[in-house]
Order: structure tokens, then C-alpha cells, then sequence
């Protein structure tokens, strides 16, 4: 497709570890690195110089965007300087009887403002109530809330608004209440209003702050990024226009975060991935088909697709694993399965009676309340088994006394609970390394901070199976 065409190329993958080895792998097959740009920040060695961020740009501003960023910029300041004095009114929520008559007075309810007026004085007089107390402006609204009458403007009131004055204490209550939850009102739409404005003006200087990005990307024929970076990077993406949409592990992603990366000009999808391995992660289990209702959110495209008939090719050969592991699967989901010459004849597993063993122990496993398990359901815990952890730690110390390496062992657990107590018992010997979803998992749980997510000793891979 790059040598045969003039097409650009979005790769989308659902892991950063996807991602970069299907980059290099593009390398390796000759694809030179100026025409393959990487979106988000994760990398390999290898891929870091094909970061967005890492690209030599030549674009510059025109004096008009420049201009146009600068207005942006004013008025995005005044918006905000309205929004605090605005919001700094709302959080005291104390409204003084001034703001009421403000809001009666162009109301359906301005009888009540007419009435609320203190009538001036021709003569030029100082009218006063008791205690020879001046008669304000607020003199009038301040007695009708309190349940009183007109005071010293008793005759004008009751001459010119019997009606309102004899309202009810309660009534005059009910009626306050619904006229400042009213200006109230006004005040979150002022507000609402205002954070459009501004968040339009935000939106519009990111855009221009972006043209750089557009200009990398269409001078670029691959565009790599994860289903995360594709949401992110929606406004590039689409002005860069790729035709050919290439989706590696299509069979754990999301249909929705599939059609959400196509654009107007996608011309060809290019799905890639296994339909009978792991599905989308969907964290609420009612959702998922296991459960049965037909919402069914966990079904990837891909595996839609295939179960309603639609042609594809199958690879029928595998190079991963030695025959004593894929005979297992073979009899399980893939009996057409076929083993290639490369994977035949290897070395037997130093120090162990055999490559494939199962064990079997009586030693029960606890519920770890501190996590829930993401795909199970509506569990409150997981699951944790001491015995289990303290097994893999003498394997992998007795793996390391055969000549074994930790970048030549993985770990696997099928509980979120387990991988915890894993890695605090595996960190006595190694620093694990955690795949990116069971760390942000582990986070989210409060059982891991973002810093002890990156550690950089010796490491040993510890992943759910759900990696």
C-alpha cells in the first residue's frame, strides 16, 4: 500500500505496546522513518524519534493567525474575568433585595415591583419610620418578606396594592423562594452561557496553536497512535485524511472506537486480530454478551463481521509456540492449527521435568476486598492466593539459577487481586513490570501511584491474562 500508492495510512492499535511494535516492524520492512509519524507520548527507543513532538517542522505562523490567536486570547480573559466575578456571586448565594426588585421589576410578576417602590417626597422631606429610622429604597420589599405591613407607607400600599399586601406570611415565603430560585436560574445560565463563550475561544486558539501539527501530519504518509490517541488527536486525524485505516488486535477494540477513527475520506478498513481471543473491556458487566441481555457492547467489529459471514482470511500457521503448548489449543479453539518448522526442536526448559506442567495444591485462595476485578461483573473483591505468589517466587528464583534472564519470563494471573500481591512479592527479587491497562487499573484501585507505575531496575513481566 505505500509503495503501490499515494494513499495515507492510519495504523490504529489498542496498546502503546502494539502500537511501537508494529511501527518497528514497519521499519524493519523498509519503510523509511520520515514517512511514519507516532501520535501520543509512550515510546520505545526505537520509536521516539517518530513522535509527533520529535518531527522537524518548518511551518510558520502567518501574521493573520497570529492576529487571529491574539484576539482569541482577549477575549477568552474577558469571559474568564466575567466568569469569576459571576461565579464568586453564585457560591455566596446571598440575594440582597436590591437584585430582587432588579429581577421583579421586567418579571411576569413587576405588579410586585410597582408595589415594592417607596414613593419619593415633592417637598423634599426625609421620610422616616420608627425610631426615626430613614425610609430606604428597600424599605417597602423588606417588610412585605418579613410577613409585616407597610409601615409608615401603609395608606399608599393598601390604596394602590390591597391585593399584594394581603398575601399570606406563607404565600409571601413561597413566592420569595421561587423568585430567587429564578434569578438563580438566570445567574447558572449567565454562567453556562459564559463558559461556552470561553471554552469556544479555548477550542478555537488550541486549533490554531495546532496548524503546526496538521502541517507535520500532512506531509506524512503512515500516522501511527492507539484507540486513546485517535480520540485525542479526532481534529488532526481528520484533516490529515487518510483513505486506509489499518486496525492491529481488532478483536479487542471497541466497534464504537473504530467508527469513531474513520473519516470522510476512509476508502479501505484493514481489520487484524482473532475473534475468539480476548474481547473489548466494557467495566459494566450487564452490558457485556456474557451477560445475556443483547447489548452486547464487549463484541469488537471484527469479531461482528466474522460471525455474520462476511469473507476473511485466515492464518492458519503459528510461530510462537513450541507443539506441547499448541496441541493444548489446538484441541481446544484451533484444530486446523499448524506449528511451523521454527518452532519445532527447541531446547527443553532447563531444570524442569517437563515444558508443560499443571499444579494442583489444596491451599485456598481469599477474597482481596481492597480491589474489584474489572471484567467480573459485580464483584466487590477479587481474588488472592498467598501459596500461588509464593510458588512463582521460588520458580522465578530457580529460572534465574538455570541462566534464565527476567526479559525471558512473564508471569500471568487471571485476577487483578492476584497481580497486586504478585508484584509486592515478586518486588523482593525484581522490579515487575506491569502492562499499561492492569497499571492504570491498579491507580484507579488507590494500590499503586502513577510514579511506582515507572521504575527502572532489572525487570520481570507481570500482566492479568487479560494483557
Amino acid at each position: 500500500m505505500h509503495d503501490h500508492s499515494t494513499e495515507k495510512i492510519l495504523v490504529l492499535t489498542y496498546t502503546n505496546h502494539a502500537l511501537d511494535q508494529f511501527l518497528e516492524d514497519i521499519l524493519d520492512a523498509g519503510i523509511p522513518a520520515d514517512s511514519i509519524v507516532r501520535l501520543g507520548s509512550k515510546s520505545t527507543s526505537r520509536t521516539r524519534a517518530l513522535g509527533l513532538w520529535e518531527q522537524p517542522n518548518n511551518y510558520r505562523r502567518s501574521a493573520q493567525t497570529w492576529a487571529l490567536i491574539d484576539a482569541q486570547k482577549s477575549k477568552a480573559e474577558s469571559y474568564h474575568d466575567a466568569l469569576v466575578t459571576k461565579m464568586t456571586r453564585f457560591v455566596s448565594a446571598k440575594l440582597d433585595e436590591q437584585e430582587l426588585l432588579d429581577y421583579l421589576e421586567f418579571s411576569d410578576d413587576s405588579e410586585y415591583f410597582d408595589a415594592f417602590v417607596v414613593p419619593t417626597n415633592e417637598d423634599g422631606m426625609i421620610m422616616v419610620g420608627k425610631k426615626n429610622k430613614q425610609v430606604d429604597q428597600h424599605y417597602l420589599i423588606k417588610r412585605w418578606i418579613a410577613g409585616q405591613d407597610a409601615g409608615v407607607l401603609v395608606n399608599h400600599a393598601t390604596q394602590n396594592y390591597p391585593h399584594i399586601w394581603k398575601v399570606a406570611t406563607q404565600n409571601r415565603y413561597a413566592l420569595w423562594q421561587q423568585w430567587c430560585k429564578a434569578i438563580l436560574g438566570e445567574q447558572i445560565s449567565e454562567i453556562s452561557t459564559l463558559t461556552d463563550k470561553y471554552n469556544t475561544c479555548r477550542t478555537q486558539i488550541d486549533r490554531l496553536n495546532r496548524e503546526k501539527d496538521f502541517h507535520i501530519l500532512g506531509q506524512k504518509r503512515i500516522i501511527g497512535c492507539t484507540t486513546t490517541a485517535a480520540a485525542m488527536y479526532t481534529d488532526e486525524i481528520r484533516k490529515a485524511s487518510p483513505a486506509i485505516v489499518l486496525v492491529e488486535e481488532a478483536g479487542e477494540i471497541l466497534e464504537s472506537h473504530i467508527l469513531t477513527a474513520l473519516t470522510p475520506s476512509s476508502k479501505q478498513l484493514i481489520l487484524i486480530g482473532d475473534h475468539k481471543q480476548l474481547r473489548p473491556k466494557v467495566n459494566n458487566y450487564t452490558l457485556t454478551v456474557e451477560k445475556g441481555d443483547g447489548y452486547d457492547l464487549n463484541v469488537s467489529m471484527f469479531e461482528r463481521l466474522v460471525l455474520s459471514g462476511v469473507p476473511h482470511t485466515t492464518l492458519t500457521k503459528q510461530h510462537r509456540m513450541r507443539p506441547e503448548i499448541s496441541s493444548l489449543v489446538r484441541s481446544l479453539t484451533y484444530p486446523e492449527l499448524e506449528d511451523a518448522d521454527k518452532t519445532k526442536g527447541r531446547p527443553a526448559l532447563r531444570g524442569f521435568q517437563d515444558n508443560v506442567m499443571f499444579v494442583s495444591h489444596s491451599c485456598p485462595e481469599l477474597n482481596a476486598v481492597k480491589i474489584a476485578d474489572r471484567r467480573d461483573g459485580d464483584a466487590k473483591s477479587s481474588k488472592e492466593n498467598l501459596y500461588e505468589a509464593e510458588m512463582v517466587l521460588k520458580c522465578v528464583r530457580y529460572l534465574g539459577q538455570q541462566g534464565y534472564g527476567t526479559e525471558d519470563i512473564v508471569v500471568l494471573t487471571p485476577y487483578l487481586g492476584q497481580l497486586y500481591l504478585l508484584m509486592r512479592t515478586l518486588s523482593e527479587d525484581n522490579d515487575p513490570i506491569l502492562n499499561d491497562l492492569d497499571s492504570f487499573a491498579l491507580i484507579q484501585a488507590g494500590l499503586l501511584t502513577s510514579a511506582g507505575a515507572n521504575i527502572s531496575k532489572r525487570k520481570l513481566r507481570i500482566s492479568t491474562i487479560g494483557m
